[in-house]
């Protein structure tokens, strides 16, 4: 069976706990593109409003969005894709974040927000035709497929080479320090461990790389508790 990918980007009705109220995907190999609103059973947050200007309005009366009625892909590929992931639901799919990909094959850039990713691409002038588009589901699908495009070819593999794109994105990158945050340029092993629990917790758009490490410091943190409780209850015991 022939690997198939699709470019997705979404749309959401809060900041925490989000759920789909516009999803836009982009076939990779086709270039087919689909785009639909959806309303989500609650009050849209004015918040993200004024981020993406879709209202309670524009949904009303709409179905909601069910994973399973989904055509899924082998491969979801978006700008911090895992974000789109969580929002439809997590399902069992391979994963092609485009911020990972961009760092790979454009490590001279400065920043790799896909707006800004978009503008070091094309200049100023030619991005900001596309950047007028963001926050709007197809739109950023278009940018992002755009990306994928540009770096598979400074990587010199076909845009239909999913494993080898796949594997470039998830090749490991080790994060050590925190890049943001009240805790910015701190050792990881050095943060808290509930504000640790609270950006896994809370932040959705995470850097695969800084998901990563955050998850490897809970882990090691409920290991050595195991451990202390191991040796605890040994003592006890003698």
């Amino acid at each position: 069976m022939t690997d198939t990918a699709l470019i997705i980007d979404t749309e959401t009705d809060q900041g925490r706990d989000p759920r789909p109220i516009q999803v836009a995907t982009i076939n990779v190999a086709t270039g087919f593109e689909w785009m639909k609103y959806f309303n989500s059973g609650r009050p849209i947050s004015p918040v993200v409003i004024r981020i993406h200007g879709i209202t309670d309005d524009d949904v009303a009366g709409l179905e909601r969005f069910e994973l399973d009625a989904f055509e899924l892909p082998q491969y979801l590929i978006g700008h911090n894709v895992r974000f789109d992931w969580r929002v439809i639901g997590s399902p069992t799919t391979k994963l092609i974040c485009t911020v990972r990909l961009a760092r790979v094959a454009f490590p001279e850039w400065s920043a790799y927000g896909q707006s800004k990713c978009i503008e070091q691409l094309l200049g100023k002038g030619e991005a900001g035709k596309m950047t007028i588009a963001a926050h709007d589901a197809l739109g950023d699908a278009r940018m992002c497929y755009l990306l994928y495009q540009a770096c598979c070819e400074r990587l010199e593999i076909a845009p239909t080479d999913f494993a080898a794109a796949h594997a470039i994105a998830n090749k490991a990158n080790p994060l050590s320090k925190m890049p943001f945050g009240k805790h910015k340029g701190t050792l990881i092993k050095d943060v808290p461990i509930s504000y640790v629990k609270w950006m896994l917790g809370n932040i959705h758009n995470m850097q695969p790389s800084l998901y990563s490490a955050l998850t490897k410091r809970v882990q090691a943190e409920q290991a050595e508790q195991a451990e202390q409780a191991e040796q605890a209850a040994k003592i006890t015991q003698d």
